[in-house]
């Protein structure tokens, strides 16, 4: 996951997609920055499904 990856397929700007990604890392979804590198997606495609399904 990165910045610009979020900008580009949400046609947002930088401080936005920034800003996203901060929340994203904050919660666990994606790990810390490493340089240039892009960052680790640390939960499965499927999470939200099984949120959304201890919810109900």
């Amino acid at each position: 996951a990165s910045t610009s990856l979020l900008q580009r397929r949400l046609r947002i700007g930088y401080g936005r997609a920034a800003h996203l990604i901060d929340l994203m890392e904050r919660d666990g979804i994606v790990g810390a920055a490493d340089g240039p590198k892009p960052r680790e997606v640390l939960k499965r495609p499927d999470w939200i499904s099984e949120v959304e399904e201890s919810m109900r």
